[in-house]
């Protein structure tokens, strides 16, 4: 009588294994990216809770006589139109302060600035009234919140941190 062999077939312990573990490092690497992309989503929805502050800001330049106390360029808010935008605030200067807030621990609490600028250059109230705001400056003094703002957005802003807001 013959006796057929079977082979068998399947997974051994050290293939289970090791594809366990190439997963584990691949989850870790896109749970970590999924949280980088999460933050910036959230931290460009301060910048754009800044749009009407901004177009606030540029009219004052435009129109104003003399330079406004900080508070008073009509734009401040105790909470931004977003759920992850706190206080808007403004200085003297027309530079513009937001909290980031409901963000997640690294970033809360700290904060976005936009200064206006012509051609790359932070524009002064009073030298500057009379004068059109050609672009914005916008970034934060805080290294973590700089690296959640899109790209073009993370200058160092820690100049403008030390002026008055309201």
């Amino acid at each position: 009588m013959t006796r057929l062999h079977h082979r068998q077939s399947g997974f051994t312990i050290v293939e289970m294994v090791i594809t366990t573990c190439i997963i584990a490092v691949l989850a870790a690497v896109a749970i970590k990216e999924m949280r980088e992309y999460t933050r910036r989503a959230k931290v460009s929805e301060v910048i754009l809770a800044t749009n009407e502050c901004k177009n606030m800001v540029s009219e004052g330049y435009l129109t104003f006589d003399e330079a406004p106390d900080p508070g008073t360029w009509g734009c401040e808010k105790a909470r931004g139109n977003t759920s992850h935008a706190g206080a808007v605030e403004t200085s003297e200067h027309g530079v513009i302060r937001v909290q980031i807030i409901n963000v997640d621990q690294l970033v809360n609490g700290r904060y976005v600035y936009l200064v206006p600028a012509a051609g790359g250059t932070a524009m002064t109230a009073p030298d500057d009234l009379g004068n059109g705001v050609r672009s914005w400056l916008c970034g934060s003094d805080w290294p973590l919140a700089r690296a959640s703002l899109p790209a073009g957005s993370r200058m160092d802003t820690t100049t403008y941190a030390s002026q008055d807001f309201e």
